[in-house]
């Protein structure tokens, strides 16, 4: 764990790196941004496979079908989640020091 001094230095050093070379912008860019696609195309897999569940599993297909689109829309949300999150090497992930106790 770094002191606060540090993760100054630190920060201010990332930061730069970050304004003058713009493939350490993209691969740390890409560190934070998980990769959407896979999991878009399992949705769109588990929503195409919800129909057939109900038309030939009765109703433990209907549950399977219930189970699967569920999960499809987990994973569609799960995409944007990435980008409300602060990167790792900011100082946003700093924990707030505790307060001094009062005398």
């Amino acid at each position: 764990m770094l002191d606060p001094h540090e993760k100054n230095v630190f920060d201010a050093m990332v930061g730069h790196l970050r304004a003058e070379d713009p493939r350490f912008l993209r691969r740390t860019d890409r560190l934070a941004r998980p990769r959407g696609g896979l999991r878009l195309t399992l949705a769109v897999l588990l929503w195409t496979i919800a129909p057939v569940c109900i038309v030939f599993g009765g109703w433990t297909g209907l549950l399977m079908a219930a189970v699967a689109a569920t999960y499809g829309v987990i994973l569609v949300n799960r995409r944007g989640w990435a980008a409300t999150q602060p990167n790792w090497w900011t100082s946003a992930h700093r924990r707030r020091r505790p307060e001094a106790p009062s005398l």
